[in-house]
């Protein structure tokens, strides 16, 4: 017997939190994603991240909560087709985001680069879950979706801490 793809909690927590400094709800504050504090950027690179942000940084963002809703939306109640059309437009958007410019923030551009790569992984155990209708692939699919939505909310506080709308 299946058991349900979990992943609209984790897409909650993102949309309410993880994008409060990039066009999300700005009086909501996220705890802080990582443990040790990072250096703060200096005035140039802030200005870099405002610039970052303001020229398509937050669309993207957002646009990745599009398409992670796409794969929850196909999630619950399972839907294989609908999940392989998600998971292939997460994955193209992946490669997509791999090609654009980093982050100006080192700190932030890190965890983006973490929040692709668990996203490329997602997108992978989903498209491999979706054809097989694999429960393991689900739930890999599941933790590195979950794992990848901590990295971006991490993106998110970061860009929201030092340079907020």
């Amino acid at each position: 017997m299946r058991r349900p793809i979990v992943i609209a909690a984790a897409l909650s927590i993102a949309a309410t939190i993880g994008l409060a400094g990039c066009g999300g709800q700005d009086n909501v504050k996220a705890k802080p994603s990582v443990r040790s504090e990072p250096a703060s950027p200096t005035p140039d690179v802030v200005d870099q991240l405002v610039e970052w942000r303001d020229s398509g940084g937050s669309e993207t963002l957002d646009t990745f909560l599009e398409y992670l809703s796409a794969v929850d939306k196909a999630s619950d109640p399972v839907d294989l087709g609908g999940l392989r059309d998600a998971c292939a437009d997460l994955a193209a958007h992946v490669e997509t985001a791999e090609l654009e410019d980093p982050i100006p923030d080192e700190t932030a551009n890190n965890s983006w680069k973490l929040a692709l790569g668990h996203f490329a992984a997602s997108a992978t155990a989903c498209t491999n879950g979706a054809v097989s209708d694999s429960q393991d692939d689900f739930d890999l699919m599941a933790s590195e979706m979950d794992i990848g939505i901590r990295h971006m909310t991490a993106v998110s506080d970061r860009i929201g801490e030092f340079a907020p709308e």
